[in-house]
């Protein structure tokens, strides 16, 4: 893995572990397939529950355009050796803890990968239409002295990437302000009685 991959991974992976609702979910999980034996999980619960993890979450990011791509069973082996269990081990709650990590981690490195085909090109094209925008204005000869200390407030590497991703999510869903519609959802008006 390249050193910044792993850097983000290494990131992902203490933020998932010391994340209390991740403590939460995964203790309910336990307890709710730890009902046949006292204390252990067998691994193939344990991988049915991420089959359902990865379904959730396909669906999450399919709102927003992003292909996760579908968990295999040679995915789920790859993080069961990752985790150093074979496949006929079961699991108490802190191997589960360790499994459900490498889990999530490796559900948010794929979702990330999903979002950087998605939208990685619109983001660099709206990095790209900001810094050429900015230029033309600053180039005008009253509206550049006026402009450019305002333009000064906009930082580039901010603005250019949401403007990129906000154009490629309102050309997929053929409404250029489909974004605000998602960010901003129209108010329901109150319900007479």
């Amino acid at each position: 893995m390249p050193p910044l991959v792993q850097a983000v991974h290494d990131k992902v992976k203490n933020f998932v572990r010391n994340s209390e609702q991740f403590k939460r979910v995964c203790e309910s999980t336990f307890e709710a397939l730890d009902y046949r034996s006292a204390g252990k999980v067998s691994v193939d619960d344990a991988a049915s529950c991420v089959e359902t993890l990865f379904r959730e979450l396909q669906s999450a990011c399919s709102d927003y355009g992003i292909v996760l791509d579908p968990l295999t069973s040679d995915d789920v082996r790859k993080i069961f050796r990752e985790c150093d269990y074979d496949s006929n081990a079961v699991l108490d709650k802190a191997e589960f803890t360790d499994f459900y990590s490498a889990v999530v981690t490796y559900a948010a490195m794929r979702a990330a990968a999903g979002f950087g085909r998605r939208y990685g090109l619109g983001m660099l094209a709206g990095i790209a239409g900001v810094v050429v925008a900015k230029s033309a204005l600053r180039r005008l000869p009253v509206v550049g002295a006026v402009a450019s200390p305002l333009l000064c407030l906009l930082p580039t590497i901010i603005v250019g990437p949401a403007l990129g991703i906000a154009a490629v999510y309102g050309l997929s869903q053929n409404d250029l302000f489909a974004i605000r519609h998602k960010l901003f959802p129209p108010k329901q008006p109150p319900m007479r009685r």
